[in-house]
């Protein structure tokens, strides 16, 4: 059984989100670990999301709602108030299997030299098909140039790491966590993968949706952090002209 007693702080970021944010806010209130702080960051929606919200108002920590600079600076507001041992970042169209945070948390208790646990993506589409995304236990070998599928939305991080090494660049809109990873990294925090610990999302993220932007986004991270600028390019080209290839031929 996971432990009961360590505070886990939830931290979901969200601008018009009416579709999906139900969904998000009852897989966190349903999860059968109990002591979860639960923060919502809003943006500024217009388009009824802050009603859904306020339907499960005895159930929220605590909600900002105000415009913020993109979602690093989102996630920041929120991880500035956080008071939990574990820090669990979900988007506002991410659901969590009700015994994903207690999973984690046994796990990361049971690996005292990891900073943070990760798992497998389940990509859902609207007409319920799905796809298993697993993480890369050798993410190491080569995040100095790529993010090799630590697959955020399934991170449950030590909060220590957020203070000793920062919050997030918001700089970087889109791979803020790529440029996070490699700055805990750097300073040898490594994470532990682990297949149960997943988390089911929409293939309508950030992230999917301007996958080029992402690219050159993580291109650039590498440079600043020191990978050669001409390997960096290189690298970044071939990864664009993959993704092309796959769009045409539906291979992703």
């Amino acid at each position: 059984m996971a432990d009961q007693i360590s505070l886990v702080s939830i931290i979901t970021v969200c601008l018009n989100s009416a579709s999906t944010i139900r969904d998000t806010i009852e897989s966190v209130i349903n999860q059968s670990y109990s002591n979860i702080e639960y923060i919502i960051v809003d943006g500024g929606s217009t388009d009824g999301t802050l009603q859904i919200v306020t339907d499960y108002n005895n159930k929220i920590t605590h909600l900002i709602s105000e415009k913020d600079n993109g979602i690093s600076d989102a996630f920041n507001k929120g991880l500035r108030i956080a008071k939990g041992e574990f820090i669990q970042l979900l988007n506002a169209d991410d659901v969590m299997p009700k015994d994903k945070i207690a999973k984690s948390v046994t796990k990361l208790k049971a690996h005292p030299e990891c900073g943070f646990v990760f798992g497998d993506i389940i990509l859902r589409s609207n007409t319920g098909e799905e796809k298993r995304i697993p993480g890369n236990a050798d993410y190491r070998k080569s995040i100095s140039r790529v993010m090799r599928r630590i697959n955020h939305p399934t991170v449950l991080a030590r909060k220590l790491l957020y203070e000793k090494y920062g919050l997030f660049n918001v700089r970087w809109k889109i791979a803020m966590d790529y440029e996070w990873h490699l700055r805990i990294d750097k300073g040898g925090e490594f994470g532990f993968y682990y297949p149960e610990n997943v988390v089911v999302m929409s293939p309508l993220g950030v992230s999917n949706i301007n996958t080029n932007a992402a690219i050159h986004e993580v291109r650039d991270i590498s440079i600043m952090h020191g990978y050669p600028k001409l390997l960096a390019n290189s690298y970044c080209f071939v990864r664009i002209v993959k993704n092309k290839i796959y769009s045409i031929f539906g291979l992703r």
